[in-house]
């Protein structure tokens, strides 16, 4: 799938047909949609309905589109997924780099992420938390997907130690034992984790990583940089 703004621009009609109340608007010299989503859950029940923009961001389709709430809903804070700059954070950076690895159309952004999204959000403002607690936001939340999909608990070095391995090795053979030191085989422990992270570039393992060393303040940064940024 071709990427870039020509790329999104050539869906916004599509999409318009899938949601009517969804209009193409143009300003200055930048297409994007704006209007109403509805949140329906499940049983048909109706909860709330959110005016929305969702324009082209750089990396599309292999990156979600920019967001932004403009009925004002939602409060415009970090505490609510909301970046500095007012846009929806929708998911943690390696999750969406995943998901959008052989390219996303807006529709099935639209279905599969961002009215969960402000499902979660319209759950809160009514019953007070997130019916889906997904990740925290910011570094969070890419600490908890990584000792998430590697099964670390909240074993911070372990969580490195293991990212570290994924970024500079190849696959190991399914009847070895894992990288993990768990003794168990590869196939019977961290082979689909190991698949999936897989998936990011290299650099965006290790720049994560570096986030996560810093960010959580325990030593190491010295030995990060000499033994996995060769």
């Amino acid at each position: 799938m071709e990427g870039g703004y020509s790329t999104f621009v050539d869906q916004l009609d599509f999409v318009t047909n899938e949601y009517p109340n969804l209009k193409i608007v143009s300003e200055n010299g930048e297409k994007f949609l704006r209007g109403n989503l509805d949140i329906v859950d499940e049983d048909g029940k109706a909860w709330e309905s959110y005016q929305v923009e969702i324009k082209y961001k750089k990396g599309f389709p292999y990156r979600f589109p920019k967001v932004f709430e403009t009925s004002d809903k939602i409060p415009k804070i970090a505490d609510w997924h909301i970046y500095k700059d007012e846009s929806c954070c929708i998911d943690v950076e390696p999750s969406e780099i995943i998901k959008c690895r052989d390219g996303i159309t807006i529709i099935d952004f639209i279905g599969h992420e961002l009215l969960p999204y402000l499902f979660n959000q319209t759950h809160r403002r009514v019953e007070g938390y997130y019916v889906n607690s997904g990740y925290s936001h910011g570094w969070i939340g890419v600490y908890e997907f990584y000792s998430k999909t590697l099964e670390t608990g909240n074993d911070v070095r372990k969580t490195l130690d293991l990212m570290g391995y994924i970024a500079n090795s190849s696959r190991l053979n399914r009847s070895n034992k894992c990288f993990c030191g768990s003794n168990n085989l590869f196939r019977n422990c961290h082979m689909e984790a190991f698949d999936d992270l897989k998936k990011l570039d290299r650099d965006t393992l290790l720049d994560h990583m570096e986030i996560i060393y810093q960010r959580s303040g325990i030593s190491g940064i010295d030995r990060f940089k000499s033994s996995y940024r060769l």
